[in-house]
């Protein structure tokens, strides 16, 4: 279907934070996190119930994390939060 030369599509590599799973988001930070799309309308996260992620299809769109959510994840990562 594709023919000889495949669909053309190259792998895009983009520099990022790696995935980490030695620490443990806190629920009280992770209920707080704020997110903002390109209208610049913001959401929180759906499905947490008890500081637990529930479902995680609130995690799943096009949105980024507000500069102050990604601060305050920022230092929890790099070990400086209380």
């Amino acid at each position: 279907m594709l023919g000889a030369d495949g669909c053309g599509a190259e792998a895009v590599h983009v520099d990022a934070t790696p995935v980490r799973f030695d620490v443990a988001v806190p629920g009280d930070l992770l209920a707080s996190l704020v997110w903002r799309n390109r209208r610049g309308q913001t959401r929180g996260l759906k499905y947490v119930v008890d500081g637990r992620l529930q479902r995680s299809v609130g995690l799943q769109g096009f949105y980024r994390l507000t500069s102050e959510s990604a601060d305050e994840l920022a230092e929890l990562v790099d070990g400086t939060a209380p």
